[in-house]
């Protein structure tokens, strides 16, 4: 073995296994020996430029070193749980996540891609680079059902990896419009925490999800009506034309005397400006969605009304 090849052997030794193409030129390997190693069986090629020794792949550690070097990834979702060592999910799924629009292959491995991966949601064990206990059972309410997602939320609280409040707040942070998971995490989460853990914004959130899936109109968010201008203050849905105002009472609502006390003073300017004031909590959303449903429904069909007496008259 030339010097060529010594410094390639050296290199996929401290690299656990694994070597891009522009790294093995930038060794100055040439292209014609990494395809002689390939032939040789010396290397094997598991993506476009990435090559690895044989062997790397038959275990689930070095695999996932492989693919994390490889494509600036993180053990994810089912391998970072084992990472973290949770025990119940298919050893069959390696998985590692990419920011978008980096590679996503790698032989063997199921690669997501997130835009919303923090660095602080990021740890490292046995030196492969994978999310955090809270975010990956953020990830896992993606691909798991709701039976083995509470499994594994248990199992990770009752071993002090991470709490049921440190989750909400971790879901929260990440929750977005279409984002899988979310809503079968949030029914989870609430018979172990209960709604006055909930967040106002989770609980807006919900709403909206709500709202939309009864076809029911869309209504603004944090609208400022010129009746709060005063105070500064917003409310959490609104229909302006009709003028309904729809609030979640959550963390808010259960929080103080003060807090209480605000909010009655502004569901009185909301009816002193003419304004109907739907409130709704946490039990609402998640146990009586018809009802929060109809209330909605008659409020619009109310404005409808008058808008045709008022016409007629």
């Amino acid at each position: 073995m030339g010097q060529t090849g010594l410094r390639l052997m050296s290199y996929l030794g401290s690299a656990g296994g694994v070597i891009t193409r522009p790294e093995a030129l930038a060794l100055g390997v040439p292209s014609s020996t990494l395809k002689e190693w390939v032939r040789s069986g010396r290397l094997v090629r598991v993506g476009t430029g990435i090559y690895v020794l044989p062997g790397v792949l038959e275990h689930e550690r070095t695999t996932l070193q492989a693919a994390t070097r490889a494509l600036a990834a993180v053990a994810s979702h089912e391998s970072a749980a084992r990472m973290h060592g949770l025990d119940g999910l298919d050893p069959r799924r390696l998985t590692v996540t990419v920011p978008v629009r980096r590679s996503n292959r790698f032989t063997g491995v199921t690669v997501h891609q997130s835009t919303d991966l923090a660095e602080g949601e990021t740890t490292t064990v046995e030196g492969i680079p994978t999310t955090d206990p809270p975010r990956t059972i953020v990830d896992l309410a993606a691909v798991l059902s709701p039976k083995l997602l509470a499994l594994i939320l248990d199992q990770a609280v009752r071993r002090g990896l991470a709490s049921y409040r440190i989750v909400a707040q971790r879901l929260e942070a990440t929750a977005r419009k279409g984002k899988p998971g979310v809503v079968k995490l949030r029914r989870v989460l609430e018979p172990r925490l209960g709604g006055a853990h909930v967040s106002d914004s989770s609980l807006e959130t919900l709403a909206l999800e709500t709202i939309r899936d009864a076809g029911l109109p869309t209504p603004e968010t944090q609208y400022r009506p010129s009746w709060l201008r005063k105070m500064n203050g917003r409310v959490d849905l609104a229909y302006v034309d009709q003028q309904i105002v729809v609030e979640c009472d959550g963390q808010r609502w259960h929080g103080s005397v003060e807090a209480f006390q605000l909010d009655r003073e502004r569901d009185n300017l909301a009816q002193l400006a003419g304004w109907i004031v739907l409130r709704f909590t946490w039990e609402d959303m998640t146990r009586r969605a018809p009802y929060v449903v109809g209330a909605i429904r008659d409020a619009l069909s109310r404005r409808s009304r008058d808008d045709i007496s008022s016409l007629e008259h």
